[in-house]
């Protein structure tokens, strides 16, 4: 059967391109002098976009590394795009992972030092990168520069891995020195008075969405800190509810390893009040049944009726972390609650405690702030 590459018009990475629609992906890229091509058809799967986008580039990696590479041999003068190639169909992570390394790859360093042989790579070109990425990043949003994180991914996650690779193979004798950046990110702002607000937030959830518990428990999630890409990709199959937790699966969260936490006791009862067949995603979105957008008009009734103007959907994590602070709750279980890796101390936290245990404490924690601001709400 020919392929008619024609209706494959939307460009999605490097090697793949998809139909109108998304449910079709064309697979086509040269490798040792041989030209693969392959298509993928997602149309009766009940996918959603980003999911079928996720699994096309998964399939592409696979296939990539299937095929006998004759030439995996490389020494000092191979470039940095050929020990690429080598290192990701040799390193051991999830497919979907490699995908997001790949794809920093491929916006940030291809263009600047890909076509460089390895023995020739300087920190001044390491540096250059950097500097570009602070400057400008590759879409509207980035237009001003990249956000620290997107620097980090780029330069330490993805670039730092593929050199020490050589040093591993004993191609290179040492790598050059990777500054993330010479200004520290700016510090993120401190939530006053943050009990309270975050007891409001309970009580406006609750009273809002008293018979609506798809919004009632979405919001209910961004309350105990789970990230917006967290909840919208949340399917009812990372939901336990004998044992009462849920996970947050690696290709959905920031240090991609699968993240388990407490389920809420409320939030349980409230996920189960809804009325759906429970498979797939969690909040699917009423119109299309597929991935849900921000609902921004349901925040924005929160945002007037709790009277926190700055609320967002991430500014629930900040409200969450600072009321905590304000009780004495320690830097490490706030860390591994909202599944930060980030802090020096959470390394022994994570060996001893993990996700689970830390978010059970948060929920303890959570629990006496609004019970305390209650209170004080009943007296007054």
């Amino acid at each position: 059967m020919s392929i008619k590459s024609e209706e494959f018009t939307i460009q999605v990475d490097q090697n793949i391109k998809t139909n109108r629609d998304h449910t079709k992906f064309f697979l086509n890229f040269l490798k040792d002098g041989k030209r693969v091509r392959k298509i993928l058809d997602y149309s009766k799967m009940e996918w959603d976009k980003r999911t079928r986008t996720l699994k096309a580039k998964a399939v592409l990696i696979e296939l990539k590394e299937k095929i006998d590479n004759s030439g995996t041999n490389f020494n000092e003068n191979s470039t940095l795009n050929q020990v690429r190639d080598i290192y990701f169909e040799n390193v051991s992570k999830t497919p979907e992972w490699k995908s997001e390394l790949l794809t920093s790859y491929r916006l940030y360093i291809e263009n600047q030092i890909g076509n460089k042989k390895i023995k020739d790579i300087r920190k001044v070109h390491i540096d250059k990168i950097r500097t570009l990425m602070e400057t400008k990043g590759h879409n509207k949003q980035t237009e001003n520069g990249c956000s620290y994180r997107t620097i980090k991914k780029a330069l330490l996650q993805t670039l730092r891995p593929i050199l020490q690779y050589c040093v591993d193979n004993r191609v290179l004798s040492t790598i050059p020195i990777i500054e993330l950046s010479r200004n520290k990110p700016a510090r993120k702002k401190r939530v006053t008075d943050a009990r309270r607000k975050l007891a409001t937030l309970n009580h406006v959830i609750h009273t809002l969405y008293k018979d609506n518990p798809f919004y009632k428990s979405l919001f209910l999630f961004a309350l105990h800190g789970r990230r917006w890409n967290e909840i919208c990709t949340l399917e009812w199959s990372d939901i336990d509810f004998t044992s009462n937790q849920y996970t947050i699966r690696a290709e959905n969260n920031k240090i991609g390893e699968d993240q388990t936490y407490e389920l809420y006791q409320y939030l349980n009862l409230s996920l189960c009040e809804m009325q759906d067949n429970h498979t797939g995603l969690v909040f699917k979105s009423p119109i299309t049944g597929k991935e849900l957008y921000t609902p921004k008009k349901q925040l924005e009734k929160i945002r007037m009726l709790s009277g926190i103007e700055q609320l967002t959907m991430h500014y629930f994590r900040h409200i969450l972390v600072s009321a905590m602070g304000e009780i004495g709750v320690s830097a490490t279980i706030m860390s591994a609650s909202l599944g930060h890796t980030n802090l020096q101390t959470v390394t022994d936290y994570y060996l001893t405690v993990n996700h689970t245990r830390g978010s059970q404490q948060a929920n303890e924690a959570l629990d006496m702030i609004i019970s305390q601001a209650e209170i004080v709400d009943t007296n007054d």
